[in-house]
């Protein structure tokens, strides 16, 4: 079994990295820091081959995604939350690379990875999205307008890949301790609860764990395209597909994801 994940180095990507190379998976990390992916592989006792690339470079990420051969399982994880802020007072640079990285750097990964697994007629992508990208996200515009370009990217690329025996799974971690959950001042000063938040509002990581375990194990294959949260009840939701559900249904639940989740 072979897996690669991007933005590897840090919060839920290294630890999915590691999980899943525990688990018995090679598994290729990519990011941008050849030190860092060196301490994750370290780490990994040689279940991990590193790849430098930045996931906005089509040519750098499909190069590692080549090099990564046959894969099984592909987690497009890399993302930042850059640019926040009202939208006219943000600084344009880093809301416009925010936007490029969530979102070109979820379709370049599609791209790179589909074509061998299409060829194979297996494999899954794992897609980081947001509940955010489900409802207004005020002094957050960049993040929250590409995980919501990311939900409809994902859902339309499932459509193209029926009967094809892939795909393509965005999903929720919900608001998992990581750097990326300590949100910067341009931020925290329009919402200010979001600089002190309680341990018990945060996402154990290891459901996000058994989500993508579950994904891998392909006992979630009816809910491809559909936008699943880490805390969902998976086995109410498989019951919920019917045997003439064309995968339309479902694609999008524009609802919170569960009562207290600030950030979804």
């Amino acid at each position: 079994m072979r897996a690669l994940v991007t933005g590897a180095t840090r919060g839920i990507g290294r630890s999915l990295t590691l999980h899943l190379a525990a688990g018995g998976w090679d598994l290729a990390a990519v990011g941008r820091d050849p030190e860092a992916l060196e301490r994750v592989a370290a780490e990994a006792e040689g279940r991990v081959s590193v790849h430098v690339a930045d996931v906005t470079d089509a040519a750098a990420l499909g190069a590692a995604v080549r090099a990564a051969g046959d894969l099984d399982l592909v987690v497009a994880n890399a993302g930042v939350l850059l640019g926040a802020g009202p939208l006219w007072e943000a600084d344009e640079s880093a809301w416009w690379h925010g936007f490029e990285v969530n979102v070109r750097g979820a379709a370049l990964t599609l791209r790179a990875a589909l074509p061998r697994m299409l060829e194979r007629g297996s494999g899954r992508v794992v897609v980081m999205a947001s509940g955010i990208g489900t409802a207004p996200s005020p002094w957050d515009t960049s993040y929250g307008a590409g995980k919501a370009a990311v939900l409809q990217l994902c859902s339309s690329v499932q459509l193209e890949l029926a009967g094809t025996g892939v795909g393509v799974f965005p999903i929720s971690p919900g608001m998992v301790r990581t750097d990326m959950t300590r949100f910067p001042d341009e931020l925290t000063r329009h919402v200010p609860e979001l600089a002190d938040i309680p341990d018990d509002r945060f996402t154990d990581p290891g459901l996000v764990l058994a989500l993508v375990d579950r994904i891998a194990a392909g006992s979630l294959d009816p809910l491809a395209g559909r936008f699943l949260h880490a805390r969902d009840d998976l086995d109410a939701l498989l019951a919920a597909v019917g045997p003439d559900d064309d995968g339309r249904a479902r694609t999008l639940r524009v609802a919170p994801a569960y009562d207290g989740d600030p950030r979804a």
